[in-house]
């Protein structure tokens, strides 16, 4: 997981907070024999050694009653108090994206399904400005986009699961393999978190890199036309230069 308080990525070490209920020793707040939801804390520590900060979170078990089972688990993060307290965005990433971006990662901690309806959103967008996907769904832009060749495999293999998890945010879902009545599915915090990280993945293949990129190869006409030789065109080949 990714430190909320650093950014560092640090192993997902969890601990118990261990409390007394009902003169017994338990990791349960709340824990009732009629009661339809259990309350419980957990904690780790930052595993980088120049933040090494307590991270607090607390878990909420929903069940539909007595003996029944476990219809969802609401987790967020207690402390900090407000989650994460920055997702860096490259200066190259222009507005609308940076403030739709923000907003998304500043209500990872209070709503993960807005979260992921943001970001959802933010991928439709970036689909349809920097690839020319202009289809009316973000399912059919993605499947345009991942049916063409030369974009990495990793990349097209997570927009497929970006998808997937994007349409749990933003539409109720159900478990097709519960048994007896429809259990929803709904987004948590890590696949929200996911995707963040995806969006930033995609700043940086449509955004940054393409950017980037402009900029080197500009500076390299200016050396080659210093040098007295024939600039470069798209697509051409120092081959097919003339000394």
């Amino acid at each position: 997981m990714k430190c909320p308080i650093c950014g560092d990525h640090s192993p997902p070490a969890w601990e118990f907070f261990w409390t007394e209920v009902s003169g017994r020793v338990s990791a349960d707040l709340v824990a009732a024999k009629n009661l339809l939801e259990n309350v419980s804390l957990d904690w780790m520590r930052c595993s980088n050694e120049e933040c090494e900060q307590v991270i607090v979170r607390v878990q909420e078990q929903h069940v539909t009653g007595d003996l029944s089972p476990l219809l969802r688990t609401d987790s967020w993060v207690a402390r900090p108090r407000f989650g994460e307290t920055e997702r860096p965005i490259d200066a190259l990433v222009p507005e609308p994206f940076r403030t739709d971006y923000a907003e998304a990662a500043a209500i990872l901690e209070i709503s993960h399904r807005m979260s992921a309806v943001l970001s959802r959103r933010i991928l439709g967008d970036l689909l349809k400005k920097y690839a020319g996907k202009e289809q009316r769904t973000l399912a059919a832009q993605i499947d345009a986009l991942t049916e063409e060749s030369g974009h990495p495999s990793r990349l097209t293999e997570n927009l497929h699961h970006f998808r997937e998890v994007a349409n749990f945010g933003a539409h109720t879902q159900e478990d097709q393999q519960a048994e007896g009545e429809p259990v929803v599915i709904d987004v948590g915090r890590d696949e929200a978190e996911w995707t963040l990280d995806m969006v930033d993945r995609l700043f940086d293949y449509l955004i940054v890199q393409p950017a980037k990129d402009e900029e080197i190869r500009s500076r390299m006409d200016e050396k080659i036309e210093r040098a007295g030789r024939k600039p470069l065109r798209p697509g051409e080949s120092k081959d097919a230069e003339q000394p």
